[in-house]
C-alpha cells in the first residue's frame, strides 16, 4: 500500500488500532494484488486488452485559464436625494422597474419654501448690485462744482472761527467791567469816609454801596462770558477744521474717482450675494428631481405626502448591453489576471449560455476569510440580450494567455506520484522499465507502460502544455476501464489501478496517482 493510502486510511480509524488495521490492509491489498493477476491471467485477451485507454501526445494550442466565481453588478448606480429634508412629495412619475432616459422627471418635491429663498435672495443680490453701481459712478461737472462750493464756505467758516472776534468782544466786555468795578470801589471807598464823619447822609452812602456790588456783579459775569466764549470758539475752530477737511476730501476724491477698496468691497458683496442666489436657485430645481442618465429605477423610498427617505429614488444601468461581476480570485491565481484579459461567464440560469467579457480592474488590496486569501477582480459582461440580471451568480474563466503548436497531453491523463508531475506512457515492447499488463492474443504481447515525470507549462480545462519528457507520438495512459462483464463501466481516473500496479495505482503512486486539479 502506498503511504497516500495509509494516511487517508489511518485519518478515519481511531489511534490505538491504526497499526492493527494498517496490517490487515496489506494483507488485503496482498489478496487483492493475487486476485488481479488470477484475472489477468485467465481473463480472454479481448477483455484484458479492452481496459486500457490511450492517447497520443499532440501539438496544438493550449489557453490557461483562471477559474472564479462572482456577482453581476451595475455598471452605473446613482442615488437620488431630497434638497431638503423637511420638503414633502408632491408628486413621483415613475415606478419600481420603469426604464427611463436622461432628464426625465421623476418626482416632484413642495417648492413654497424654495421659491421663498429664491426672492430673498434676488432681493440681496439687487442691493448689492446698486451699491456697487454707486461706487463705480463718475462724478459729473455740476457735482465737481457743488463740492468745491462746499470747501469754499468751509473755508469762510474755518477763517471765521480762526478770527477770533467773539473772543475779542468778550476780553473787552471784561475790561470794561473791570473798569467799572474798580471806579464803583473808590466810589465807595470816599462815601463811606464822607458818611463816617458825617458830611453824607445814610442815603448817599447806600447808593454807592448798591453801585458797588451791581459792579462786582457785571465784573463776575464778564469773566464767566470771556470764558464761555473761549471754550466755544476753540470747539467752532475744531469743526470748522474738520468741515473744511472733509469738503476737501471730497472734493479729492470726486476728482480721483471711484475708491478701489470700495470698489473691490461692493464686488465681492456681489460675488457673495449672486452665490447664494444661484444656490438657492438649485435648491428649487432639486424639487424636481430629473433622471441624470438613462436606465432602470429600482428603488423609490417614500410617497406622495410624505418626506422622502435618502436615498428617495435609485436608478441604474442594469438593463444595459454592458453589465460588470465583481468576481474573488484566489491568491495563488492572481499573479496572472491583468486588465484587458478576455474572459467567458456562465450561469445556471442559462445552462446553455456563454458571455463574453474582460477584466476591467484588478484591486490590489486582499481580503482574507476562514485563513483564505483573495483578490477583487472587476470584470465587465456582455448583456446584448438583456438575459443577466444583477445578483446573479456566474462562474467567470479568465483567459491568461495562450501558447501555440504545443507539445500537450489530455489534463486526465497528468498525474502525481512521489510529488512529482507526470503521465503513465505506453511502451514500446521489451523497454527497459516498462510494466507488462494484460495478457497475448494470437501471438501478440500485451503493450506496456511506465510513469514518465515531465515538466508542464499551460494547463486549461481540458489538456496540458507539456514543455519537456515527452515526444509528439508518444502512447499515453489516459483511464481504464474494464469490459469484462456484462454492460460497460468506467472507474474514476486515478483511482482504479492499472493492470499490474497492485490494484492502488501502481508503484508510489497512492490510488492511481490522483488527477491534478486546477493550478
Amino acid at each position: 500500500m502506498s503511504e497516500y493510502a495509509k494516511r487517508n486510511l489511518a485519518l478515519f480509524l481511531p489511534r490505538k488500532n491504526k497499526r492493527h488495521i494498517v496490517v490487515i490492509g496489506l494483507i488485503a491489498v496482498l489478496l487483492g494484488g493475487a486476485g488481479i493477476f488470477a484475472y489477468q491471467k485467465w481473463t480472454s485477451p479481448q477483455s484484458a486488452a479492452s481496459v486500457m485507454r490511450v492517447e497520443t501526445v499532440k501539438r496544438g494550442n493550449v489557453t490557461e485559464t483562471v477559474f472564479a466565481s462572482g456577482t453581476v453588478q451595475a455598471s452605473k448606480r446613482v442615488s437620488l436625494s431630497a434638497a431638503s429634508s423637511s420638503a414633502v412629495i408632491k408628486s413621483i412619475h415613475v415606478k419600481i422597474g420603469d426604464r427611463v432616459k436622461a432628464g426625465q422627471v421623476l418626482a416632484e418635491l413642495d417648492d413654497s419654501e424654495a421659491r421663498v429663498q429664491v426672492k430673498n435672495a434676488e432681493a440681496n443680490l439687487l442691493s448689492a448690485k446698486a451699491h456697487l453701481a454707486e461706487v463705480t459712478k463718475p462724478r459729473t461737472a455740476a457735482e465737481i462744482n457743488a463740492l468745491q462750493a462746499k470747501v469754499n464756505q468751509a473755508k469762510a467758516a474755518l477763517d471765521a472761527a480762526q478770527s477770533g472776534f467773539d473772543t475779542k468782544k468778550a476780553d473787552y466786555d471784561l475790561e470794561k467791567a473791570k473798569a467799572n468795578l474798580q471806579n464803583a470801589q473808590k466810589t465807595y471807598n470816599t462815601q463811606s469816609a464822607l458818611y463816617s464823619q458825617g458830611i453824607i447822609s445814610k442815603s448817599e452812602f447806600d447808593q454807592a454801596k448798591s453801585s458797588l456790588d451791581q459792579a462786582q456783579l457785571e465784573y463776575n459775569s464778564a469773566v464767566l462770558a470771556r470764558s464761555q466764549t473761549q471754550a466755544k470758539s476753540r470747539s467752532d475752530l475744531e469743526q470748522a477744521r474738520a468741515a473744511y477737511e472733509t469738503a476737501v476730501a471730497d472734493l479729492q476724491e470726486a476728482k480721483a474717482g471711484p475708491d478701489p477698496s470700495a470698489v473691490q468691497s461692493a464686488q465681492a458683496a456681489v460675488a457673495q450675494a449672486e452665490a447664494q442666489w444661484q444656490q438657492q436657485v438649485k435648491a428649487l430645481q432639486d424639487v424636481t428631481l430629473k433622471a441624470p442618465m438613462e436606465g432602470v429605477i429600482v428603488q423609490i423610498n417614500g410617497n406622495v405626502g410624505e418626506s422622502p427617505s435618502n436615498p428617495f429614488i435609485v436608478m441604474d444601468n442594469s438593463d444595459s448591453g454592458n453589465l460588470e461581476v465583481l468576481a474573488q480570485i484566489s491568491e495563488s491565481d492572481i499573479g496572472k489576471v491583468k486588465a484587458g484579459l478576455p474572459a467567458t461567464f456562465t450561469t445556471t440560469s442559462y445552462a446553455d449560455q456563454t458571455f463574453a467579457g474582460k477584466v476591467k480592474l484588478v484591486y490590489p488590496e486582499a481580503t482574507t476569510d476562514s485563513g483564505v486569501t483573495t483578490y477583487q477582480v472587476l470584470l465587465s459582461v456582455d448583456n446584448k440580450d438583456g438575459l443577466l440580471k444583477t445578483g446573479m451568480t456566474v462562474n467567470a474563466r479568465i483567459e491568461v494567455g495562450t501558447h501555440e503548436n504545443v507539445l500537450y497531453v489530455p489534463a486526465a491523463a497528468l498525474k502525481t506520484q512521489n510529488g512529482k508531475d507526470g503521465v503513465y506512457l505506453a511502451s514500446a515492447k521489451g523497454e527497459a522499465g516498462a510494466t507488462r499488463t494484460g495478457s497475448a492474443e494470437s501471438g501478440r504481447s500485451a503493450p506496456r507502460f511506465r510513469f514518465q515525470p515531465v515538466t508542464i507549462g499551460y494547463f486549461s480545462s481540458d489538456r496540458v502544455e507539456i514543455t519537456s519528457g515527452l515526444q509528439e507520438g508518444d502512447q499515453v495512459v489516459l483511464t481504464f476501464e474494464n469490459t469484462a462483464s456484462s454492460g460497460s463501466s468506467s472507474r474514476p481516473n486515478g483511482m482504479g489501478g492499472f493492470p499490474g500496479f497492485g490494484g492502488m495505482g501502481g508503484p508510489g503512486g497512492g490510488f492511481g496517482g490522483g488527477m491534478r486539479g486546477n493550478r
